[in-house]
C-alpha cells in the first residue's frame, strides 16, 4: 500500500488524541511505557519488513496516546516517561488532554534545555535559517537524527555480515555492518556516517561515528548545529507479538550536550506497505 501524507496529517493526529481521549480516564487505557518484551532475550528480534509512524498510519489502534502526542520526530526518552507518569497518576483525571500534553512538552523542554553546553546556547544563537536543508531540497545537512526520526516509513533487510535500513525520506539507504572486526572505518566523513552493529540479546545496537557536521531540532526549542565529534547509538527492539517496534536514539556530542541526548520513537509492522519515492516541497520542506 502507497502512502500519502501533506504535513496537515498532523493536525488530523491531534484530533485524533482528543477523539481516542476525550477525557483523561480514556487515555489511561491507552497509555503504556516501554514495556514491551522481547521476542527471544537469546536471539536477535526478526526486524525484516517495512515499519510505519503515526504520521503515515495514524487511524490504526495499536497506538499509545504518548505515540499519538509525539507524532511528528518522536520526544525525548524522558518526555515520554513523564507524559506517563502523568496519565498514571489519578489527579490528571481532572485536567484536559491538552493541560496534560502542555506540560509534558513544558517539562520536556526544561530538561532539554539542561543538557546544552554554554557552547551549544551560543551555537543556537548564531544558527542561521538558511542552513536548514528542507529550503533547497537536498538532503545535505540534514543530519542523521532527522534521518533516524522521521515520520516516514523504513525498511529494514537482515543479512549475516550486515543490516540494510531503508528509509522513505530522501529516499535514503544506510548499511549497518555488523563484522567490525573485519571492516575496517574508511572513506570520508557523510551525512549518515559510517554505521557497526551487533545484537546484544534480541535488540538491534547500532553506532554511527563519522558524521558530517549537521543541523539538528532539539525538541520545543531552537535548531542545533553538531560538531564534527558527534556520534550516535540507536537501539531497535520488537515487541513479543513482533507487531511493534521501539527505537531509541542517542545523540553524544560532547561540547553540546552534557550527556547523551536521547529521543524515542515507537513505529507498527506494515507487512502491505511498500516504500513511497519521497518528492520534497522547496521552501517549505513539506512532503
Amino acid at each position: 500500500m502507497s502512502s500519502k501524507y501533506p504535513l496537515s496529517t498532523l493536525k488530523r493526529v491531534l484530533e485524533l488524541v482528543r477523539r481516542r481521549s476525550g477525557a483523561i480516564p480514556t487515555l489511561l487505557l491507552a497509555a503504556t511505557w516501554l514495556d514491551a518484551a522481547p521476542v527471544n532475550a537469546d536471539s536477535p528480534s526478526d526486524l525484516e519488513g517495512v515499519w510505519v509512524t503515526v504520521l503515515v498510519a495514524f487511524d490504526d489502534p495499536r497506538w499509545r496516546i504518548a505515540d499519538l502526542v509525539c507524532a511528528r520526530t518522536g520526544c525525548s526518552v524522558e518526555g515520554y516517561a513523564y507524559l506517563q507518569s502523568l496519565l498514571d497518576d489519578p489527579e490528571s483525571a481532572k485536567r484536559s488532554t491538552k493541560e496534560v500534553v502542555a506540560d509534558m512538552e513544558a517539562y520536556q523542554r526544561r530538561f532539554n534545555d539542561t543538557l546544552l553546553t554554554p557552547l551549544a546556547r551560543q551555537r543556537q544563537e548564531e544558527f542561521d535559517p538558511s542552513e536548514e536543508a528542507s529550503l533547497d531540497c537536498k538532503p545535505d545537512g540534514d543530519g542523521l537524527r532527522h534521518q533516524v526520526l522521521a515520520p516516514l516509513p523504513l525498511e529494514i533487510e537482515q543479512h549475516e555480515d550486515k543490516v540494510i535500513l531503508r528509509y522513505e525520506y530522501w529516499n535514503a539507504e544506510r548499511t549497518v555492518h555488523l563484522d567490525e572486526e573485519n571492516h575496517a572505518e574508511d572513506g570520508e566523513p557523510s551525512r549518515l556516517g559510517h554505521s557497526f552493529g551487533r545484537y546484544e540479546g534480541s535488540t538491534l545496537v547500532v553506532e554511527t561515528a563519522q558524521l558530517l557536521p549537521a543541523v539538528t531540532g532539539i525538541p520545543n526549542d531552537k535548531p542545533l548545529m553538531l560538531s564534527p565529534d558527534a556520534r550516535a547509538v540507536e537501539r531497535y527492539s520488537v515487541s513479543e507479538d513482533g507487531q511493534s517496534l521501539d527505537l531509541t536514539l542517542e545523540i553524544i556530542d560532547p561540547s553540546n550536550f552534557t550527556q547523551p541526548f536521547q529521543s524515542y520513537r515507537r513505529m507498527l509492522k506494515a507487512p502491505d506497505w511498500e516504500l513511497d519515492t519521497f518528492v520534497c516541497e522547496s521552501i517549505t520542506g513539506e512532503y
